[in-house]
Order: structure tokens, then sequence, then C-alpha cells
């Protein structure tokens, strides 16, 4: 295992920045709409759930690569792209939303999910194209 405290890249930083917005900003200004009267929450909810849950993996995987050096960061790059990915796609399309267009959960979530979950990928797969470079190995 190879353990190696460096300063982190800019992209590093950047994933552990977006993925820290995706995660409080879905848990809070831009949450999936409220319960209903009786209480019960509406499928919207499972998908800020589901987004959330990735941001978290995604903020814990940026963490979790610092000590480590370039090969190890290389493939938590890729495991962040593809939990990214997946947070872009989560609200409407692997988890159906309300189907009122007006609804805080298309309006907000929908967008903002699909926005950060982009930009947690591109910072990722840059970052990946770097160290693959320094590899000499792309």
């Amino acid at each position: 295992m190879e353990l190696k405290w460096k300063k982190p890249a800019p992209t590093e930083i950047a994933l552990i920045l977006l993925s820290a917005v995706l995660l409080l900003g879905v848990l809070t200004v831009f949450a999936p709409c409220a319960p209903k009267e009786d209480g019960t929450w509406m499928h919207c909810h499972a998908s800020g759930t589901v987004v959330a849950a990735l941001a978290a993996a995604v903020l814990a995987l940026s963490l979790l690569r610092l000590p480590f050096g370039r090969r190890t960061r290389a493939v938590l790059d890729a495991l962040s792209i593809v939990l990214a990915a997946l947070a872009a796609a989560t609200p409407g399309q692997l988890v159906q939303l309300c189907m009122m267009p007006d609804m805080r959960c298309r309006r907000l979530t929908a967008p903002f999910s699909c926005v950060l979950g982009l930009l947690i990928l591109l910072a990722a797969a840059i970052d990946l194209a770097l160290r693959l470079r320094k590899e000499r190995r792309w």
C-alpha cells in the first residue's frame, strides 16, 4: 500500500468541494418535495435520498484518496466517475419524480443534481487523465 501525503491537486479540491455542495444542497436548499399532508413521501424523496448517498460516497472517496499515491487515486477517480454519473442520472431517469412540472423536485432537485453530478464527473475525469498522463500510460 502506497501512503504518501502530498498537497492535493486542484482537481482533488474541486472533487471535495463539489461533492460536499451536492450533498448539502440536496439535503437542504435543493431538497425534493416535502411530505404529503398525510405524512407519506412522494417518489421524489427517494431520488433525493439516493443522490445524497451517492454524493456522500464521492465525498468519502475524495477525502479517502488524500494519503494514497497516484495509482490508488486513479482507481478512486474511476469510482468517482461512475458514482457521479449515477447521481446525475438518478432524478427522473433512475428514480421517478413527481408528475407535475412545477414541483420542487423537477424545478430544483433534478437540474441541480444533474449539473453537479456532471461537474463532479468532469473533475474526476480530468484528474484521472492527468494521472494516467503522468504514468505515461495514456
